[in-house]
Protein backbone atom coordinates (compact mmCIF):
# COMPACT_ATOMS: atom_id res chain seq x y z
CA UNK A 1 0.00 0.00 0.00
CA UNK A 2 0.53 3.65 0.10
CA UNK A 3 4.53 4.33 1.99
CA UNK A 4 5.32 0.75 1.67
CA UNK A 5 8.82 0.80 -0.60
CA UNK A 6 9.74 3.46 1.63
CA UNK A 7 13.53 1.99 1.27
CA UNK A 8 13.81 2.19 -2.59
CA UNK A 9 15.99 4.78 -3.34
CA UNK A 10 14.74 7.74 -4.93
CA UNK A 11 16.31 9.69 -7.72
CA UNK A 12 14.93 12.95 -6.84
CA UNK A 13 12.96 14.42 -4.07
CA UNK A 14 10.07 14.95 -4.88
CA UNK A 15 8.62 18.97 -3.37
CA UNK A 16 5.36 18.43 -4.99
CA UNK A 17 1.80 18.71 -3.06
CA UNK A 18 0.98 15.30 -1.36
CA UNK A 19 -1.14 13.06 0.55
CA UNK A 20 -0.52 11.99 3.87
CA UNK A 21 0.92 8.02 3.89
CA UNK A 22 2.10 6.13 7.60
CA UNK A 23 -0.02 8.83 9.58
CA UNK A 24 -2.99 6.59 11.07
CA UNK A 25 -6.35 8.89 10.65
CA UNK A 26 -5.18 11.13 8.70
CA UNK A 27 -4.43 8.54 6.28
CA UNK A 28 -5.31 10.13 2.42
CA UNK A 29 -5.56 13.83 3.23
CA UNK A 30 -3.98 16.39 1.58
CA UNK A 31 -0.60 17.22 3.36
CA UNK A 32 -1.74 21.02 3.74
CA UNK A 33 -5.46 19.69 5.33
CA UNK A 34 -3.90 16.74 7.00
CA UNK A 35 -1.10 19.28 8.72
CA UNK A 36 -3.96 21.09 9.96
CA UNK A 37 -6.14 18.11 11.16
CA UNK A 38 -3.07 16.86 13.13
CA UNK A 39 -2.43 19.64 15.14
CA UNK A 40 -5.91 20.41 15.79
CA UNK A 41 -6.51 16.97 17.11
CA UNK A 42 -3.41 17.03 19.15
CA UNK A 43 -4.78 20.44 20.84
CA UNK A 44 -8.03 18.59 21.81
CA UNK A 45 -5.87 15.87 23.38
CA UNK A 46 -4.19 18.48 25.35
CA UNK A 47 -0.85 17.37 23.57
CA UNK A 48 0.36 20.31 21.58
CA UNK A 49 -0.76 23.99 21.12
CA UNK A 50 -0.19 25.75 17.31
CA UNK A 51 2.80 28.16 17.61
CA UNK A 52 4.34 30.69 15.03
CA UNK A 53 8.16 31.11 14.24
CA UNK A 54 9.01 33.82 12.50
CA UNK A 55 12.52 32.91 10.49
CA UNK A 56 13.43 36.91 10.60
CA UNK A 57 15.62 37.61 13.31
CA UNK A 58 17.27 40.82 14.53
CA UNK A 59 20.08 42.09 12.02
CA UNK A 60 23.49 42.14 13.13
CA UNK A 61 24.78 44.58 11.04
CA UNK A 62 28.58 45.37 12.74
CA UNK A 63 31.53 44.32 11.33
CA UNK A 64 35.02 43.84 12.62
CA UNK A 65 36.95 45.33 8.93
CA UNK A 66 38.56 48.41 8.24
CA UNK A 67 36.86 49.18 4.98
CA UNK A 68 33.11 50.25 5.61
CA UNK A 69 31.60 53.03 7.03
CA UNK A 70 32.22 53.67 10.78
CA UNK A 71 29.19 52.95 13.10
CA UNK A 72 28.70 56.71 14.16
CA UNK A 73 28.33 55.47 17.83
CA UNK A 74 30.46 56.99 20.92
CA UNK A 75 30.75 54.61 23.95
CA UNK A 76 30.72 56.49 27.27
CA UNK A 77 31.32 55.44 30.81
CA UNK A 78 28.77 58.36 32.57
CA UNK A 79 26.30 58.72 29.37
CA UNK A 80 26.67 55.26 27.70
CA UNK A 81 26.16 55.27 23.89
CA UNK A 82 25.64 58.42 22.42
CA UNK A 83 25.18 58.93 18.44
CA UNK A 84 27.63 61.10 17.01
CA UNK A 85 26.40 64.93 16.37
CA UNK A 86 24.95 65.55 13.07
CA UNK A 87 27.55 68.03 12.41
CA UNK A 88 30.39 65.89 12.81
CA UNK A 89 29.20 63.20 10.28
CA UNK A 90 30.63 61.50 8.12
CA UNK A 91 33.10 59.85 10.52
CA UNK A 92 35.89 59.06 8.15
CA UNK A 93 38.42 56.40 8.23
CA UNK A 94 42.36 56.94 9.10
CA UNK A 95 44.27 56.22 6.89
CA UNK A 96 46.12 53.72 7.74
CA UNK A 97 49.32 51.38 6.45
CA UNK A 98 47.97 48.55 8.21
CA UNK A 99 44.80 47.63 7.74
CA UNK A 100 44.10 44.09 7.67
CA UNK A 101 42.72 42.16 10.66
CA UNK A 102 44.79 40.26 13.49
CA UNK A 103 44.10 37.21 15.73
CA UNK A 104 42.71 39.48 17.95
CA UNK A 105 38.83 39.12 16.56
CA UNK A 106 38.63 43.18 17.03
CA UNK A 107 38.25 46.05 14.25
CA UNK A 108 41.66 46.89 12.68
CA UNK A 109 40.65 50.10 14.64
CA UNK A 110 40.57 49.04 17.92
CA UNK A 111 44.40 49.48 17.01
CA UNK A 112 44.44 53.07 16.16
CA UNK A 113 44.12 54.85 19.71
CA UNK A 114 44.36 58.53 18.28
CA UNK A 115 41.07 57.82 16.51
CA UNK A 116 39.17 55.76 18.63
CA UNK A 117 39.65 58.43 21.62
CA UNK A 118 37.57 60.96 21.50
CA UNK A 119 34.97 63.17 23.70
CA UNK A 120 31.66 62.52 24.76
CA UNK A 121 29.24 64.82 23.07
CA UNK A 122 27.02 65.15 25.92
CA UNK A 123 29.26 65.32 29.36
CA UNK A 124 32.73 66.29 27.58
CA UNK A 125 34.28 63.42 29.22
CA UNK A 126 36.80 60.91 27.69
CA UNK A 127 34.90 58.22 25.44
CA UNK A 128 35.72 55.93 22.69
CA UNK A 129 34.55 55.73 19.21
CA UNK A 130 32.69 52.40 17.97
CA UNK A 131 35.42 50.69 16.04
CA UNK A 132 33.34 48.43 14.09
CA UNK A 133 32.26 49.28 10.66
CA UNK A 134 28.83 48.42 9.22
CA UNK A 135 28.15 45.53 6.69
CA UNK A 136 28.64 46.21 3.28
CA UNK A 137 25.11 44.82 2.41
CA UNK A 138 23.78 47.54 4.93
CA UNK A 139 26.05 49.72 2.72
CA UNK A 140 24.56 48.88 -0.41
CA UNK A 141 21.17 49.24 0.50
CA UNK A 142 20.07 52.74 -0.69
CA UNK A 143 22.80 53.31 -3.32
CA UNK A 144 20.10 53.69 -6.29
CA UNK A 145 18.04 56.32 -4.31
CA UNK A 146 21.26 58.38 -4.14
CA UNK A 147 22.04 57.86 -7.96
CA UNK A 148 19.53 60.38 -9.47
CA UNK A 149 21.04 63.15 -6.72
CA UNK A 150 24.51 62.58 -6.39
CA UNK A 151 25.07 66.62 -7.43
CA UNK A 152 23.38 67.73 -4.04
CA UNK A 153 26.21 67.36 -1.17
CA UNK A 154 23.09 69.00 1.19
CA UNK A 155 21.13 66.20 1.13
CA UNK A 156 21.14 61.82 0.74
CA UNK A 157 18.40 62.33 -1.72
CA UNK A 158 16.39 65.48 -3.22
CA UNK A 159 12.29 64.63 -2.72
CA UNK A 160 11.21 65.67 -6.34
CA UNK A 161 14.31 64.34 -8.35
CA UNK A 162 13.51 60.97 -6.36
CA UNK A 163 9.74 61.36 -7.00
CA UNK A 164 10.31 61.66 -10.55
CA UNK A 165 12.88 59.16 -11.06
CA UNK A 166 12.07 56.27 -8.37
CA UNK A 167 11.11 53.34 -8.04
CA UNK A 168 13.16 51.73 -10.52
CA UNK A 169 11.49 50.13 -13.01
CA UNK A 170 13.58 46.94 -13.34
CA UNK A 171 16.46 45.76 -11.40
CA UNK A 172 18.65 43.04 -13.17
CA UNK A 173 21.25 41.08 -10.80
CA UNK A 174 22.20 37.65 -9.77
CA UNK A 175 20.05 34.88 -8.70
CA UNK A 176 22.41 35.65 -5.09
CA UNK A 177 21.18 39.27 -4.89
CA UNK A 178 17.32 38.17 -4.98
CA UNK A 179 18.17 36.38 -1.62
CA UNK A 180 20.08 38.92 0.14
CA UNK A 181 21.00 42.53 -1.12
CA UNK A 182 17.14 42.74 -2.57
CA UNK A 183 16.08 41.82 0.98
CA UNK A 184 17.95 44.70 2.84
CA UNK A 185 17.19 46.80 0.28
CA UNK A 186 13.58 46.57 0.57
CA UNK A 187 13.78 46.47 3.97
CA UNK A 188 15.89 49.98 4.40
CA UNK A 189 13.24 50.96 1.32
CA UNK A 190 10.20 50.47 3.89
CA UNK A 191 11.69 52.09 7.14
CA UNK A 192 12.43 55.49 4.74
CA UNK A 193 8.81 55.59 3.65
CA UNK A 194 7.78 55.07 7.46
CA UNK A 195 9.90 57.77 8.57
CA UNK A 196 8.17 60.13 5.70
CA UNK A 197 11.70 60.46 3.20
CA UNK A 198 10.21 58.08 0.47
CA UNK A 199 6.75 57.95 -0.92
CA UNK A 200 6.91 54.03 -1.77
CA UNK A 201 7.75 50.74 0.02
CA UNK A 202 8.97 48.91 -3.20
CA UNK A 203 12.14 49.77 -4.75
CA UNK A 204 12.35 47.81 -7.55
CA UNK A 205 9.19 46.98 -9.57
CA UNK A 206 10.59 44.04 -11.68
CA UNK A 207 13.53 41.74 -11.05
CA UNK A 208 15.50 39.75 -13.79
CA UNK A 209 17.80 37.03 -12.83
CA UNK A 210 20.60 36.93 -15.47
CA UNK A 211 22.21 33.18 -16.25
CA UNK A 212 25.69 32.36 -15.82
CA UNK A 213 28.69 32.62 -18.17
CA UNK A 214 30.88 29.87 -18.18
CA UNK A 215 34.07 29.01 -20.11
CA UNK A 216 34.63 25.64 -22.17
CA UNK A 217 32.36 24.02 -19.70
CA UNK A 218 33.70 25.52 -16.52
CA UNK A 219 32.76 27.88 -14.05
CA UNK A 220 34.86 30.88 -14.45
CA UNK A 221 37.47 32.24 -11.91
CA UNK A 222 41.00 33.23 -11.32
CA UNK A 223 42.36 31.02 -9.63
CA UNK A 224 41.86 28.40 -12.61
CA UNK A 225 43.34 31.07 -14.55
CA UNK A 226 40.22 30.77 -17.57
CA UNK A 227 38.69 34.51 -16.83
CA UNK A 228 37.73 36.09 -19.67
CA UNK A 229 39.49 39.51 -20.05
CA UNK A 230 37.38 41.66 -22.79
CA UNK A 231 40.12 44.42 -23.58
CA UNK A 232 42.19 42.06 -26.12
CA UNK A 233 38.93 40.58 -27.34
CA UNK A 234 37.32 44.05 -28.34
CA UNK A 235 40.52 44.98 -29.81
CA UNK A 236 40.00 41.95 -32.29
CA UNK A 237 36.61 42.21 -32.98
CA UNK A 238 35.44 45.22 -31.62
CA UNK A 239 32.76 45.91 -28.92
CA UNK A 240 29.59 44.87 -30.77
CA UNK A 241 30.92 41.34 -31.92
CA UNK A 242 31.19 40.98 -28.18
CA UNK A 243 28.33 42.23 -26.88
CA UNK A 244 25.64 40.52 -29.48
CA UNK A 245 28.26 37.20 -29.07
CA UNK A 246 27.39 37.48 -25.22
CA UNK A 247 23.63 37.89 -25.72
CA UNK A 248 23.91 34.86 -28.30
CA UNK A 249 25.18 32.27 -26.22
CA UNK A 250 21.46 31.65 -24.67
CA UNK A 251 18.55 32.38 -22.85
CA UNK A 252 19.43 35.49 -20.42
CA UNK A 253 18.30 33.95 -17.42
CA UNK A 254 20.36 31.15 -18.10
CA UNK A 255 23.62 32.13 -19.65
CA UNK A 256 25.94 29.94 -21.99
CA UNK A 257 29.03 28.61 -22.57
CA UNK A 258 31.83 30.80 -23.56
CA UNK A 259 34.02 29.24 -26.46
CA UNK A 260 36.67 31.35 -28.05
CA UNK A 261 36.32 30.43 -31.50
CA UNK A 262 31.97 30.89 -30.99
CA UNK A 263 33.01 34.72 -31.42
CA UNK A 264 33.71 34.46 -35.23
CA UNK A 265 29.94 33.71 -35.89
CA UNK A 266 28.58 37.40 -34.74
CA UNK A 267 31.64 38.66 -36.16
CA UNK A 268 31.11 37.09 -39.42
CA UNK A 269 27.39 38.47 -39.32
CA UNK A 270 28.07 42.10 -38.63
CA UNK A 271 30.66 42.27 -41.46
CA UNK A 272 27.90 40.57 -43.72
CA UNK A 273 25.46 43.09 -42.78
CA UNK A 274 28.07 46.05 -42.98
CA UNK A 275 28.61 44.50 -46.63
CA UNK A 276 25.03 44.26 -47.73
CA UNK A 277 23.86 47.68 -46.47
CA UNK A 278 27.12 49.46 -47.85
CA UNK A 279 26.30 47.66 -51.11
CA UNK A 280 22.62 48.58 -51.13
CA UNK A 281 22.87 52.44 -50.78
CA UNK A 282 25.81 52.15 -53.76
CA UNK A 283 23.21 50.15 -56.07
CA UNK A 284 22.00 51.19 -59.20
CA UNK A 285 18.82 51.16 -58.54
CA UNK A 286 19.02 52.18 -54.60
CA UNK A 287 15.07 53.04 -54.58
CA UNK A 288 13.80 49.74 -56.30
CA UNK A 289 10.85 48.39 -54.39
CA UNK A 290 11.21 45.54 -51.79
CA UNK A 291 10.92 41.72 -53.13
CA UNK A 292 7.63 40.48 -51.72
CA UNK A 293 9.25 37.47 -49.75
CA UNK A 294 11.76 39.69 -48.42
CA UNK A 295 9.56 42.22 -47.51
CA UNK A 296 7.36 40.05 -46.00
CA UNK A 297 10.55 38.49 -43.85
CA UNK A 298 11.28 41.62 -42.68
CA UNK A 299 7.77 42.79 -41.08
CA UNK A 300 8.40 39.04 -39.63
CA UNK A 301 11.36 39.91 -37.88
CA UNK A 302 10.61 43.39 -37.00
CA UNK A 303 7.37 41.96 -34.78
CA UNK A 304 9.70 38.97 -33.30
CA UNK A 305 12.10 41.28 -32.11
CA UNK A 306 10.10 43.59 -30.77
CA UNK A 307 8.06 40.98 -29.07
CA UNK A 308 11.29 39.57 -27.39
CA UNK A 309 13.62 42.47 -26.57
CA UNK A 310 10.71 43.57 -23.80
CA UNK A 311 10.97 40.07 -22.31
CA UNK A 312 14.58 39.66 -22.51
CA UNK A 313 15.00 36.80 -25.52
CA UNK A 314 18.49 38.63 -26.99
CA UNK A 315 19.25 35.23 -28.06
CA UNK A 316 16.32 34.58 -30.03
CA UNK A 317 15.93 38.00 -31.34
CA UNK A 318 19.51 38.19 -33.12
CA UNK A 319 18.73 35.12 -34.30
CA UNK A 320 15.94 36.39 -36.10
CA UNK A 321 17.52 39.24 -37.71
CA UNK A 322 20.41 36.39 -39.04
CA UNK A 323 18.05 34.65 -40.20
CA UNK A 324 16.78 37.74 -42.28
CA UNK A 325 20.00 38.84 -43.31
CA UNK A 326 20.24 35.10 -45.35
CA UNK A 327 17.03 35.77 -46.58
CA UNK A 328 18.02 38.53 -47.88
CA UNK A 329 21.36 37.87 -49.13
CA UNK A 330 20.13 34.18 -50.36
CA UNK A 331 21.32 33.45 -54.23
CA UNK A 332 24.26 36.16 -53.74
CA UNK A 333 21.17 38.59 -54.48
CA UNK A 334 21.44 42.32 -54.71
CA UNK A 335 19.63 43.69 -51.68
CA UNK A 336 18.01 47.29 -52.22
CA UNK A 337 17.97 49.81 -49.57
CA UNK A 338 13.93 49.19 -48.53
CA UNK A 339 15.27 45.60 -47.58
CA UNK A 340 18.02 47.06 -45.21
CA UNK A 341 17.23 50.15 -43.63
CA UNK A 342 14.97 49.39 -41.24
CA UNK A 343 17.58 46.54 -40.22
CA UNK A 344 19.97 49.05 -39.22
CA UNK A 345 17.58 50.82 -35.92
CA UNK A 346 16.31 47.20 -35.59
CA UNK A 347 19.97 46.05 -34.82
CA UNK A 348 21.08 49.50 -32.86
CA UNK A 349 20.76 48.34 -28.92
CA UNK A 350 22.58 45.09 -29.58
CA UNK A 351 25.31 46.70 -31.43
CA UNK A 352 25.19 50.56 -31.50
CA UNK A 353 28.58 51.33 -33.03
CA UNK A 354 28.20 49.45 -36.24
CA UNK A 355 24.51 50.82 -36.58
CA UNK A 356 25.79 54.28 -35.98
CA UNK A 357 27.72 54.09 -38.71
CA UNK A 358 25.25 52.35 -41.14
CA UNK A 359 22.60 54.71 -40.17
CA UNK A 360 25.44 57.78 -40.79
CA UNK A 361 26.48 56.35 -44.33
CA UNK A 362 22.37 56.02 -45.42
CA UNK A 363 22.67 59.80 -45.44
CA UNK A 364 20.87 60.56 -42.00
CA UNK A 365 22.49 63.65 -40.05
CA UNK A 366 21.37 62.49 -36.46
CA UNK A 367 22.47 59.80 -34.43
CA UNK A 368 20.46 56.22 -35.15
CA UNK A 369 18.98 57.01 -31.47
CA UNK A 370 17.47 60.13 -31.92
CA UNK A 371 16.76 60.40 -35.56
CA UNK A 372 15.32 57.10 -36.18
CA UNK A 373 12.20 55.72 -35.22
CA UNK A 374 11.22 52.05 -33.92
CA UNK A 375 10.25 49.98 -37.15
CA UNK A 376 6.73 49.30 -37.47
CA UNK A 377 5.66 45.85 -39.19
CA UNK A 378 2.71 45.90 -41.10
CA UNK A 379 -0.11 43.36 -39.82
CA UNK A 380 -1.06 42.53 -42.94
CA UNK A 381 1.93 41.27 -44.10
CA UNK A 382 2.65 39.38 -40.99
CA UNK A 383 0.14 37.02 -41.53
CA UNK A 384 0.95 33.83 -43.32
CA UNK A 385 -0.93 32.73 -46.58
CA UNK A 386 -0.71 28.87 -45.88
CA UNK A 387 0.12 27.18 -42.43
CA UNK A 388 1.28 23.59 -41.97
CA UNK A 389 -1.07 21.75 -39.69
CA UNK A 390 -0.11 18.34 -37.83
CA UNK A 391 -2.22 15.37 -38.11
CA UNK A 392 -2.64 13.49 -35.28
CA UNK A 393 -4.45 9.84 -34.39
CA UNK A 394 -4.77 9.03 -31.26
CA UNK A 395 -2.30 11.41 -30.17
CA UNK A 396 0.57 9.85 -32.04
CA UNK A 397 2.10 12.16 -35.11
CA UNK A 398 0.74 10.55 -38.97
CA UNK A 399 1.38 13.81 -41.29
CA UNK A 400 1.45 17.42 -41.65
CA UNK A 401 -1.03 19.21 -44.43
CA UNK A 402 -0.78 22.73 -45.69
CA UNK A 403 -4.03 24.67 -45.61
CA UNK A 404 -4.65 28.30 -46.39
CA UNK A 405 -4.31 30.39 -42.97
CA UNK A 406 -7.94 30.11 -41.01
CA UNK A 407 -9.01 27.02 -42.60
CA UNK A 408 -11.93 25.83 -40.87
CA UNK A 409 -11.79 22.07 -39.75
CA UNK A 410 -13.72 20.54 -42.48
CA UNK A 411 -10.94 21.63 -45.08
CA UNK A 412 -8.33 20.68 -42.70
CA UNK A 413 -10.51 16.93 -42.66
CA UNK A 414 -10.61 16.66 -46.17
CA UNK A 415 -7.10 17.45 -46.99
CA UNK A 416 -5.75 14.88 -43.90
CA UNK A 417 -7.86 11.86 -45.11
CA UNK A 418 -6.22 12.34 -48.88
CA UNK A 419 -2.93 11.76 -47.43
CA UNK A 420 -2.13 7.61 -47.30
CA UNK A 421 -0.73 7.44 -44.28
CA UNK A 422 -3.52 8.82 -42.33
CA UNK A 423 -6.20 7.29 -44.27
CA UNK A 424 -4.08 4.02 -43.69
CA UNK A 425 -4.70 4.19 -39.45
CA UNK A 426 -7.84 6.00 -40.16
CA UNK A 427 -9.25 2.65 -41.78
CA UNK A 428 -11.45 -0.03 -39.71
CA UNK A 429 -12.00 2.52 -36.91
CA UNK A 430 -14.98 4.76 -35.70
CA UNK A 431 -13.37 8.10 -35.63
CA UNK A 432 -15.24 9.04 -32.33
CA UNK A 433 -13.94 12.73 -31.47
CA UNK A 434 -11.96 14.99 -33.61
CA UNK A 435 -9.93 18.38 -31.98
CA UNK A 436 -9.21 20.72 -34.02
CA UNK A 437 -6.85 23.70 -33.17
CA UNK A 438 -6.88 26.07 -35.94
CA UNK A 439 -3.79 26.83 -38.38
CA UNK A 440 -1.70 23.90 -35.76
CA UNK A 441 -3.34 20.69 -35.42
CA UNK A 442 -6.04 18.03 -36.41
CA UNK A 443 -6.49 14.90 -33.80
CA UNK A 444 -8.33 11.63 -34.85
CA UNK A 445 -9.68 10.25 -31.64
CA UNK A 446 -10.40 7.00 -33.03
CA UNK A 447 -11.73 3.35 -31.17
Amino acid sequence: GPGDDSDTPLEEAYVGDGILVNSGRFDGAPWREGARAIVEWLETQSLAEPQVNYRLHDWCISRQRYWGPPIPIIHCDQCGPVAVPEEDLPVVLPRLEDFKPDDSGVSPLARVEEWYKTQCPECGGGARRETDVSDTFLDSSWYFLRYPSTDHEDVPMDPGITQRWLPVDCYIGGEEHAVLHLLYARFITMALKDMGHVGFEEPFLKFRKHGLIIREGAKMSKSKGNVIVPDPIIEQVGADTFRIYLMFLGPFAEGGDYRDEGIQGPFGFLHRLFDTVVSAIAASEPDAPPDPQVEQKLHKTIKQVGEQLPKLQYNTAIAAMMEYLNAVRAGGRQAVRAEVEALVPLIAPFAPHLSEELWERMGHGESVFDGANWPAFDPEKVSEETVKIAVQVNGKLRGTVEAPAGASQEEAEALARAQENVTRHLDGTTVRRVIFVPNRLLNFVVG
